[in-house]
């Protein structure tokens, strides 16, 4: 009797496979034939036309599919299949073949990602180091100034190189706090920094393919801070450090994350301008701000002599990570940071110098 039930099963399966349709966003997927529409509202209802789309053995499965948007949303790219095309048409063709076919139909839906044509804010993880995560921390408070009412954030901090990608996705413990909130599916924006300790790709790769497994219209951001031992440095071998350090470190890793997934978006936040450009002004005698390059107080550009961000490095970086993920025309932002130094216009000509290769599609 199992024998049959096993043999039973196998049959069925053999007879017929499945090629699932996701939505993201607000769209629907329709098909050349007419046989094979996904609705939004099918989809969210898990219906079979779109969670299943059942192909019979002995069907000639030659379809298109197109992603057609609701108002106010615009097709942004396929994430399977036809994700190097950026037309909303996908031909699928597996002709009579499907036995030879069915591998590639196995855990390969068609996924349409749809946008909002206006952003409202997004779904956030951050996760870093001391010389990151403040910035993080100041971002629920100027997204809501800005009117990005949408934007909602998970911060995850660790000191030192305990921060870096590759270290936290070789710790169970912690690994287990990130993967939890990209396990709900909502994070659409993810910021990443670096330490010298971990050189290396794979825990980008790693937690990449983590999240795009769980919502594959996410963003990523890398953004790295300032050299260490800011005393230690005039301000043009400081500032010409950060540039090498930016160029050979944060858009070297952005390079291979879009060699390795093509069509997604991979950007920079170039915060750690901020201290180069501070430390000059200091440096000047242009920075009446501060009482020293390094203070203990709170009156410096740095609290301590490894480099962590004393309140006005805190408050300029805060502003160019508003500019750099959302876009601000800081010229207008209705924000005073409280200092005769106008942080708002350094921070908005941080981000207009950077390479605008590297900045947010």
């Amino acid at each position: 009797m199992k024998r049959f039930l096993v043999l039973a099963a196998l049959a069925l399966s053999v007879a017929a496979c499945k090629h699932p349709l996701e939505i993201y966003g607000e769209g629907d997927l329709l098909s050349l034939t007419g046989n094979r529409d996904c609705l939004l509202e099918d989809y969210q209802a898990g219906a079979t036309n779109c969670s299943e789309n059942t192909i019979d053995i002995n069907e000639d499965y030659d379809e298109t599919y197109y992603a057609q948007a609701r108002p106010g949303w615009h097709f942004h790219r396929w994430a399977t299949y036809c994700k190097e095309s950026t037309l909303n048409e996908c031909p699928v063709s597996a002709g009579t073949n499907l036995l030879q076919a069915l591998p590639n139909f196995t855990g390969r839906e068609l996924k349409a990602i749809f946008r909002p044509d206006v952003i409202t804010g997004f779904e956030s993880l951050y996760m870093g180091h001391s010389l990151f995560n403040p910035f993080a921390i100041g971002m629920p408070g100027h997204a809501a100034t800005a009117g990005f009412t949408d934007h909602n954030q998970n911060a995850f901090f660790w000191s030192s190189d305990m921060g870096a990608p590759e270290s936290i996705w070789n710790d169970p413990v912690r690994k287990a706090q990130v993967t939890a909130v990209l396990d709900t599916g909502e994070v659409d924006m993810f910021g990443m920094t670096f330490h010298p300790n971990y050189p290396g790709m794979q825990g980008y790769l790693d937690w990449v393919d983590y999240a795009l497994q769980q919502n594959p219209d996410t963003r990523f951001f890398i953004a790295i801070a300032w050299p260490w031992n800011p005393e230690t440095y005039s301000s043009p071998t400081y500032q010409q450090l950060w540039d090498s350090n930016h160029t050979n470190i944060a858009h070297n890793i952005i390079d291979n994350l879009r060699a390795a997934y093509p069509y997604v978006d991979f950007f920079c936040v170039p915060y750690g301008q901020s201290a180069a450009t501070l430390h000059t002004l200091y440096n000047d005698n242009n920075l009446p701000d501060v009482t020293g390059l390094v203070e203990e107080t709170g009156d410096g550009v740095f609290r301590d002599s490894h480099g962590h961000a004393d309140d006005i490095l805190v408050d300029l970086g805060e502003l160019v990570w508003l500019r750099a993920i959302y876009g601000v025309d800081l010229d207008t932002y209705p924000y005073n940071p409280g200092y005769t130094t106008d942080l708002k216009a350094l921070a908005q000509s941080i981000v207009d110098s950077h390479d605008t290769n590297y900045n947010i599609p």
